[in-house]
């Protein structure tokens, strides 16, 4: 970790020197949380379901990227975090630090977290999500080391990703964990691509796949094929394009166990979306999922899930999900978004009410309610209300 953090100092020092070959770019964050936790199950914890409990995350984000010759460019990004308040504390003593645990987890083959200070009231870290090296030969493309590996192809969920899946609700961390992995591409025509991945995580569990990309009938069609953590092999088949104008895109996703075990079921995940933008802005999008491995009954899962690195296979314990969103831009500097997510079978549902004001080019202030209704044990009835300010800064060289 050392001799990563020295490294990531020579670049930046670099930058005096060699401007044009160094970026520089990144942002400061501050976010107070306010989290209202009725019908949680934090109260089996011996936190009470009706107090309510605040947090503040401090957050700086540095990304590097350094060419040192036109076929070689090098790239980190490292994140600074520092999360305290009532919740952290609260939740540390009932569980002897479990919380600042669950935050400085590194999922990665290599641990590039590190943890410099922490106390029942808060923790601070680091995190290299970022360390990776690119080469570029015509038509030939190769990544390795610490790298965001993303074969989605809808906004919301993606049955096709089976490397860095995204938890939708995880809103403050845009740029996804990365992985551990080595990737290949190579260009066989002009809207065609073969894409050859292969990733090792923190329990040397494998996952490798390879996908092929092409267009046809004006639309993006992928098909994928591989192994997810040494425990599934997985069909995939993907596509993007247009009807009438309004976007139409879709995934789909079977999973065949490996292993002989009753925990591990043959799963077919897909999920169709549709989106449309108005003239004046206004923009509308649903999606819906289908899981064939899930419950019609209540399809509760724990708190503390909504901080997981999820897997495809992990969207939800249901049979099926709905999803909706709603934006539009109140002025150039101002915009409104609803989305929400409905569980049809145990009646539960996220709402997630925000307005995104644009102070200055650099700096932004955003506001976001994550608000959970349902019977206790039901997919969302157990996580409350959380509402989010956060102010950014963002900088570049």
């Amino acid at each position: 970790m050392k001799k990563v953090i020295i490294f990531l100092l020579l670049l930046w020092a670099f930058n005096s020197q060699a401007q044009k070959k160094i970026e520089i770019d990144g942002r400061i964050e501050g976010m107070p949380v306010y989290m209202a936790n009725n019908k949680s199950d934090l109260s089996a914890i011996g936190i009470s379901s009706d107090q309510i409990m605040t947090y503040t995350e401090l957050n700086n984000r540095i990304n590097l990227r350094w060419y040192p010759i036109n076929e070689l460019s090098l790239e980190a990004g490292i994140r600074n975090n520092f999360t305290f308040g009532n919740m952290v504390y609260q939740t540390n003593k009932a569980l002897d630090g479990a919380y600042n645990d669950l935050l400085v987890y590194d999922d990665g083959y290599l641990n590039l977290t590190k943890k410099w200070s922490e106390s029942n009231n808060g923790v601070f870290y680091s995190n290299i999500d970022r360390l990776f090296a690119t080469l570029e030969l015509g038509k030939f493309n190769a990544k390795i080391g610490r790298q965001r590996i993303n074969w989605g192809m809808n906004m919301v969920w993606q049955p096709n990703d089976i490397f860095n899946t995204f938890n939708y609700l995880n809103f403050n961390y845009p740029e996804r964990p990365g992985s551990d992995a080595i990737r290949v591409q190579y260009y066989t025509g002009y809207t065609s691509t073969l894409d050859v991945a292969y990733k090792i995580d923190y329990e040397e569990r494998s996952t490798y796949a390879a996908r092929y990309v092409f267009n046809q009938w004006n639309y993006d069609w992928q098909l994928m094929g591989g192994v997810m953590n040494q425990e599934y092999f997985v069909a995939g088949l993907g596509w993007s394009g247009s009807i009438k104008g309004a976007g139409f895109s879709g995934e789909a996703s079977y999973y065949s166990p490996m292993i002989s075990d009753t925990a591990f079921q043959e799963t077919l995940i897909t999920t169709v979306s549709f989106n449309y933008t108005f003239s004046k802005g206004l923009f509308l999008h649903t999606s819906l999922l289908y899981n064939s491995n899930g419950s019609t009954g209540k399809a509760g899962r724990g708190f503390f899930v909504m901080m997981d690195n999820i897997s495809a296979l992990d969207y939800t314990l249901s049979m099926a999900q709905v999803f909706a969103q709603v934006s539009y831009p109140l002025t150039p500097l101002i915009k409104i978004d609803m989305s929400g997510i409905i569980n049809p079978f145990d009646g539960s549902f996220y709402l997630g009410p925000s307005v995104d004001f644009s102070l200055t080019k650099d700096v932004s202030l955003y506001f976001i309610a994550q608000t959970f209704f349902g019977e206790s044990g039901s997919e969302y009835g157990d996580y409350g209300q959380m509402y989010f300010a956060r102010i950014s800064w963002a900088f570049s060289n």
